[in-house]
């Protein structure tokens, strides 16, 4: 294995060169939790090496956000200043670079927290940050989501005596960092997930079933869904990928066509809290019954932050041959186990999955395309080795998409 340094290297020119594609003169936010942010400087170090003009590190300490929930209303937690808006104008319109390095090292803090005032919290940022949010999701500037051995993760993942270098020797081949050169093995990557998504496209499905032992769900499409995976397109014409590392290929559903029950499989993070054991039904698109062996609370509050947050706005399917599934650990980063397993995200659909998502100018446009809105947009993990997905394509034929969590030959 390379030694650490090297990896941390290598790991932060694949963010700056294949996360978010920086192009010389464009400028870039990251945020970061205080521990990992000795890693964060390592990103803008790589970042300014390849041209960037500025770069701003963003610090989210959940211990502050836990001490004003503790201390604060329901009221003056909604509060966010003005100049939030003012600064996410600014990097919409100067195609600002995002790169959020997930909290693992810190979570902890927000672990038993008053789940409406944490909700409170969380819908005054979503309220304050939508329009932004909403130009990342249509894909108009480059954004990547990453996280970052430390301590804390690697005990969580790998018990007490764990030690980062044991987390980092099973991270390597996932982020493809022990080959002898990562931004090619993850363009070659990412040139299999793309002719996965095409031959799906090819298909022209009309719905897919998911069944396994826990999980029996319909869900439909509408004729303008494409597949993506592999990188997103930019106005420049550039990909980025959106989420290192990825192993997924994903569309946007449409919002009313969810019939049936799914059960999660692996712990996810809600509102910066972990649920476990998630069984969602689902009547024409809309969850109308809701449990969880862990987090209720936390999914209750979830499921009330707006009408959206009841609908899904993505379906994403993953092999459970992939890197991650084949590490065998359960790495309490909805990043990571996103891409072990097939998925579902509750809340805002990628307007950039539909063929015509640019005439899609307003909410009232996406949603009559299909195209749920929401406030939220997290992703629950269903996939399983027993899982089977049948698609039924618009011409009423049936198509093995995937056999017991492996996509079958032919795609």
């Amino acid at each position: 294995m390379k030694d650490i340094k090297t990896m941390e290297r290598a790991y932060a020119e694949l963010i700056v060169n294949s996360g978010v594609a920086l192009y010389p003169g464009q400028c870039l936010q990251i945020k970061t939790g205080p521990e990992n942010y000795p890693f964060a400087q390592q990103v803008a170090i790589a970042a300014y090496e390849s041209g960037a003009l500025l770069v701003q590190i963003e610090i989210d300490d959940l211990r502050l956000v836990r001490k004003r929930t503790d201390s604060q209303s329901i009221e003056q937690l909604s509060q966010v200043p003005d100049f939030a808006k003012n600064i996410d104008y600014e990097m919409m319109v100067k195609d600002w670079a995002y790169i959020r390095i997930d909290n693992t090292e810190d979570r902890h803090w927000l672990a038993d927290a008053d789940s409406a005032k944490l909700g409170a919290y969380k819908a005054g940022k979503a309220n304050s940050g939508r329009l932004y949010q909403l130009s990342r999701m249509r894909h108009e500037h480059p954004w990547c989501v990453v996280c970052a051995p430390g301590p804390q993760w690697a005990k969580q993942i790998l018990g007490e005596n764990a030690t980062v270098e044991d987390l980092w020797e099973i991270m390597a081949p996932i982020l493809r960092l022990d080959t002898p050169d990562p931004i090619t093995a993850w363009q070659e990557h990412a040139d299999t997930l793309l002719a996965r998504g095409k031959y799906l496209d090819s298909l022209e499905i009309r719905s897919l079933h998911f069944k396994s032992s826990k999980t029996d769900l319909t869900i439909g499409f509408t004729e303008q869904h494409r597949w993506m995976g592999g990188g997103d397109p930019l106005p420049n014409g550039g990909f980025f990928l959106a989420n290192i590392p990825t192993e997924e290929v994903f569309s946007t559903p449409d919002r009313l066509t969810a019939n049936g029950r799914v059960v999660t499989t692996r712990p996810v993070s809600v509102m910066d809290s972990l649920v476990e054991d998630v069984v969602l039904e689902f009547k024409d698109g809309k969850v109308v019954s809701c449990t969880a062996k862990k987090g209720q609370s936390i999914m209750d509050r979830f499921l009330d932050t707006d009408e959206g947050a009841r609908y899904l706005g993505e379906v994403a399917l993953v092999d459970e041959d992939s890197p991650i599934a084949k590490a065998k650990h359960v790495f309490h980063s909805i990043l990571f186990d996103e891409n072990a397993s097939c998925h579902l995200a509750l809340g805002a659909g990628y307007p950039s999955c539909l063929a015509n998502y640019e005439t899609l100018n307003s909410d009232e446009k996406l949603l009559g395309a299909g195209c749920n809105r929401s406030l939220v947009h997290t992703d629950f993990m269903v996939g399983s080795p027993d899982m089977d997905i049948v698609a039924t394509t618009r011409e009423n034929k049936k198509v093995q998409i995937m056999r017991q969590g492996r996509f079958v030959l032919g795609n």
